[in-house]
């Protein structure tokens, strides 16, 4: 149960602040995904990314999610080791010591579409939050971000890692075309997917990056282990976030038992690793055995 609570706490915690680390993670890893240069190990440079922001809790994250890799991977950053470390820092506006000039042509030729969906991601507030009166919701970024460093955290090698790394920092964009929809929402699934395939169509296209269609699109569908996994991870992000949301009493009512229940409903499961599983079972324990 401490591991749990810990790892609440975690996930609660890096969305906190007016530009919480959340959000700064959300833009240096996006930005990586879009202009790695192909001579680079891309994913060991995501991997870079996202942990970026997160030096000063290196060392309980490690612990936490028993990740010992967590700690070498910010020493190659501190230490700029090696071009993947040194391409992040590049891109992070930190000193670097080479320049890159074909992601700096990429950044330039299409700045005004980057920047836009960061603009619109951070400022979009998610919808369920918000529908339940939580005082200072996260934003899309942020909630895309903790995804992500999930799925870099606890993927099972049974999962192709790096493809749903890829899926999960892609999996909300299109909400900067289409707004943050809800299970409540007065859309049938078949229209919140058409909408949402046609925002990432657009997006691909402005961006010249097909992959991303094509990984949403599987994403959508569910029709890879890697695609159902970071499914699973989305629905479980929004629980542990009501549990934390709860502890600090950030709305009017109770959220855990409502987004619980809805996420086990949902949950796909099937991996051989009961991640996802244990952290359902430990909650069910909870409510029924309270303090």
């Amino acid at each position: 149960m401490k591991k749990l609570q810990n790892l609440i706490n975690f996930f609660g915690d890096i969305r906190e602040g007016e530009i919480s680390i959340a959000d700064k993670g959300f833009d240096t890893t996006f930005l990586t995904w879009l202009t790695a240069p192909k001579d680079l190990n891309k994913s060991l440079t995501l991997q870079m990314a996202l942990l970026l922001p997160l030096t000063d809790r290196a060392k309980g994250l490690a612990e936490i999610t028993s990740e010992n890799n967590i700690l070498e991977l910010l020493e190659q950053l501190e230490k700029n080791q090696n071009n993947e470390a040194d391409f992040v820092r590049f891109i992070n506006g930190q000193e670097s010591r080479d320049f890159y000039p074909e992601s700096a042509v990429y950044i330039d030729k299409h700045r005004q579409t980057i920047f836009k969906l960061f603009k619109e991601i951070h400022s979009l507030k998610r919808t369920g939050w918000l529908n339940h009166n939580v005082k200072y919701p996260e934003s899309v970024a942020e909630h895309t971000y903790a995804v992500t460093l999930m799925t870099l955290l606890q993927t099972p090698l049974t999962i192709d890692k790096d493809k749903a790394i890829n899926m999960a920092i892609l999996h909300d964009i299109q909400e900067t075309m289409t707004g943050d929809y809800t299970p409540e929402d007065n859309i049938t699934p078949q229209e919140k997917s058409q909408k949402e395939l046609q925002a990432i169509k657009k997006i691909a296209k402005s961006l010249e990056k097909p992959e991303i269609f094509a990984l949403f699109e599987e994403f959508e569908a569910k029709t890879s282990k890697e695609s159902r996994w970071v499914k699973d991870l989305d629905r479980l992000d929004a629980v542990l976030l009501a549990s934390y949301y709860d502890q600090k009493k950030r709305a009017p009512q109770t959220l855990l038992p409502e987004f619980h229940a809805y996420a086990q409903k949902s949950y796909i499961c099937g991996y051989n690793f009961d991640f996802v599983e244990n952290i359902y079972k430990s909650i069910n324990n909870t409510c029924a055995n309270p303090e």
